[in-house]
């Protein structure tokens, strides 16, 4: 009898870590897959343009997508942080929802914008593509198993000024995801944000914010994530500029090659 109850404690513990395991894999550029138990979530994986510096999703990947083939079939929520081509093209978000009847995706009313603007049947999917008003509050949604709350950041950038970025905060099987787009490191709106309070477990955060003393401590200070990933690495970027993220903050990981995954 000991040693039944020992075997199927035991599969219950196996059982129950493969139904709630979490994983990241990355897609290109800023683009990951989240998989939590049967939920999937992809964040800026939808698009070709990498500027002639970012790596770009494989045509498969994106194929893949549509198709709705593993380990992209039954996605659960797609999101968007922002509009530029390096993370989100119109073509490939509108195919996607069309194809996917039951997908919902989340974004920047300039992200919403750019769909319609290039897709003739937008109607077919209008509902399905969800905003949030421009505010400096969180906003939250909910479906079933997953909880995404949402908070407008300004864009790295002076040039970048008025392009909506969003930082997403997402709350799946008891584990936190935080992704921030291309935000600002704008200390007195990560200090509104309240981030550091989260206890979020996993973090993609721009690589620029961890290549220097100062992001490293506001990265330790305003985000406090158990697992930080470093993201949008340019292709075929310095190695000794990279080395510089693991000398000021030796325990982040680094995506640089798709299919990279981290578990959390």
């Amino acid at each position: 009898m000991r040693y039944l109850r020992s075997t199927f404690l035991a599969f219950l513990f196996i059982f129950s870590f493969s139904v709630f395991s979490q994983k990241a894999t990355y897609i290109a550029n800023s683009g990951v897959l989240i998989q939590s138990g049967s939920s999937k979530i992809l964040i800026d994986a939808f698009f070709t343009d990498g500027k002639g510096r970012f790596l770009t999703p494989e045509s498969a990947q994106l194929d893949a997508m549509v198709a709705e083939r593993p380990p992209y079939n039954n996605l659960s929520l797609a999101l968007a942080t922002h509009a530029h081509p390096d993370h989100f093209s119109p073509q490939q978000i509108g195919k996607l929802l069309f194809t996917n009847k039951k997908l919902n995706c989340l974004a920047t009313p300039q992200v919403v914008d750019s769909i319609e603007a290039v897709m003739v049947n937008f109607e077919s999917i209008h509902d399905r593509t969800l905003t949030f008003p421009l505010s400096r509050s969180w906003k939250t949604y909910t479906q079933e198993g997953l909880t995404v709350k949402a908070a407008y950041s300004r864009h790295a950038g002076k040039s970048n000024a008025k392009v909506q970025d969003l930082i997403y905060l997402i709350e799946i099987n008891g584990k936190k995801i935080l992704h921030l787009g291309d935000a600002d490191m704008d200390t007195d709106r990560f200090e509104e944000l309240k981030l550091d309070f989260e206890e979020i477990d996993i973090a993609f955060v721009p690589f620029w914010y961890m290549t220097n003393f100062y992001g490293a401590e506001f990265v330790k200070q305003h985000i406090a994530a158990k697992k930080v990933v470093a993201v949008h690495v340019p292709d075929n970027y310095n190695p000794q500029s990279l080395a510089k993220i693991k000398n000021f903050l030796p325990n982040a990981i680094i995506f640089d090659q798709p299919g990279q995954s981290v578990t959390f």
